[in-house]
């Protein structure tokens, strides 16, 4: 038996990337999966994998940017399992653009389904849970853009960084409850959704992103499934309110110098003076 037999998960945004690795991985743990999911054909292969990998599987067409859309389908998911004791909100999408050029209606898309669906997605859940009485396992996904950005992602890291402190907010009202709530940060994960950041396998960009990350790899849906099944299972009892980054060391990562380039040696002159005013201070610094 696995360490989530008996529980239910509820997945938003399963049919494909990171929603699906984490519906396969809580289902290998023992969990029945409900997948919530605007892509119905792409839910029904991961519903197709939930089973293969030994759980019973509920499918779900929703939109989270429909409140209504998520109410019902937390209800057909307990009609369905009998119960919820995981809910995962990680249907999220990405519009980038500069300030000059992003549209009202990207902005406004991110806003209603990567912050207000990760916010309706979380309250409907936990309000069914706190209704069950049995707690549970609320998980939100968040980004490593939640720390980092750039002119064109500025919007998707808004929207991001919005989900890291709702996330220690809901935990404060909902630990009474015995439910949990965490956020995970995904760096560059192979997905359809930020595949034009890793990268296909042997191009360009993803050649520079490895030799960027220190783990040498993009991250793979797998990873983050990971996190998320030590999230809900007896080891994470006692966490909440946090967030956690699952970059490979992307988020402190520098590109290596170039030690041919002038600015390496102007780089070197200022070290050698700074070695030099150490040797000449030290003496002083030793008077102790």
């Amino acid at each position: 038996m696995g360490m989530l037999s008996g529980k239910v998960a509820f997945v938003t945004g399963g049919g494909s990337g990171i929603g699906r690795g984490i519906a396969e991985r809580l289902a290998r743990e023992g969990a029945d999966v409900s997948i919530g999911e605007i892509d119905l054909p792409g839910a029904e292969e991961t519903a197709d994998l939930v089973r293969q990998a030994g759980g019973r599987a509920h499918v779900v067409k929703m939109n989270v940017a429909a409140p209504q859309h998520v109410q019902e389908a937390v209800e057909s998911c307990v009609a369905a399992l009998g119960r919820l004791d995981i809910a995962v909100a990680n249907a999220g999408i990405g519009r980038t653009a500069p300030l000059l050029e992003m549209e009202l209606k990207d902005w406004q898309d991110q806003v209603d389904i990567n912050l207000t669906g990760v916010f309706v997605t979380a309250q409907m859940a936990a309000r069914k849970m706190v209704e069950l009485g049995n707690g549970g396992r609320i998980i939100c996904m968040s980004s490593l853009a939640a720390e980092r950005t750039s002119m064109t992602m500025w919007a998707y890291s808004a929207t991001k960084a919005g989900v890291r402190m709702m996330v220690r907010g809901w935990a404060q009202e909902l630990g009474p409850h015995g439910i949990t709530v965490n956020a995970i940060g995904p760096g560059i994960i192979e997905t359809p959704l930020a595949q034009g950041l890793a990268g296909d396998e042997g191009s360009a960009i993803r050649q520079r992103v490895e030799a960027l990350t220190p783990v040498g790899r993009v991250g793979q849906p797998s990873d983050i499934a990971g996190l998320a099944a030590f999230l809900c299972g007896p080891d994470a009892a006692f966490m909440t309110g946090s967030y956690l980054i699952m970059d490979g060391g992307l988020a402190d990562a520098r590109p290596a110098p170039d030690r041919e380039s002038p600015l390496w040696a102007e780089v070197e002159r200022h070290m050698q003076q700074s070695r030099q005013r150490r040797e000449r201070m030290q003496p002083w610094i030793d008077e102790r």
